[in-house]
C-alpha cells in the first residue's frame, strides 16, 4: 500500500470513529446506560493514538473533556470545548452525521490502530 493510500485510510478511519463518538448510542450497538461507560472505554483506548488530522485531534480532545455526555449534550457542549480550547473553527455538522458505513465500532477502532503501528519502526 502506498503511503498516501495508507495516509487516506487513517484519515477515513479517524472520521468514522470521531463520527460514531459524537452520534446516538446507536453507534455503540449498547443500550444508552452503557454508552457512557464504553465511550470512556473508546477514548482511552485511543489516546495513545497520534491523530493524522488537526481537526481530529481537537475533536478527540474535546470528546475526553466532556466525559459522560449524551449525543445531545455533546452536539451542545462539543463546539463551546474546542473553542475555549482555541479551535473555533472546527466542522461539526461532519462529526454530528451518522455515519453511511454501518461498520462496528470496534473493528474501525482496531484497523485504525494497526494501519498505524505498521507506520512505527
Amino acid at each position: 500500500m502506498s503511503s498516501e493510500t495508507k495516509t487516506r485510510l487513517v484519515l477515513d478511519l479517524e472520521s468514522k470513529i470521531l463520527r460514531a463518538l459524537c452520534s446516538a448510542p446507536t453507534a455503540f450497538g449498547s443500550s444508552s446506560a452503557d454508552h457512557a461507560t464504553e465511550r470512556a472505554t473508546i477514548l482511552a483506548t485511543l489516546r495513545s493514538h497520534r491523530w493524522q488530522d488537526p481537526e481530529h485531534r481537537v475533536v478527540f480532545e474535546s470528546l475526553t473533556r466532556l466525559p459522560g455526555r449524551q449525543a445531545a449534550e455533546l452536539r451542545e457542549q462539543l463546539p463551546a470545548q474546542a473553542t475555549r480550547m482555541g479551535f473555533p473553527d472546527v466542522n461539526w455538522q461532519m462529526y454530528f452525521t451518522a455515519n453511511a458505513d454501518d461498520s462496528a465500532l470496534e473493528t474501525l477502532i482496531a484497523e485504525l490502530l494497526a494501519a498505524t503501528r505498521e507506520e512505527k519502526p
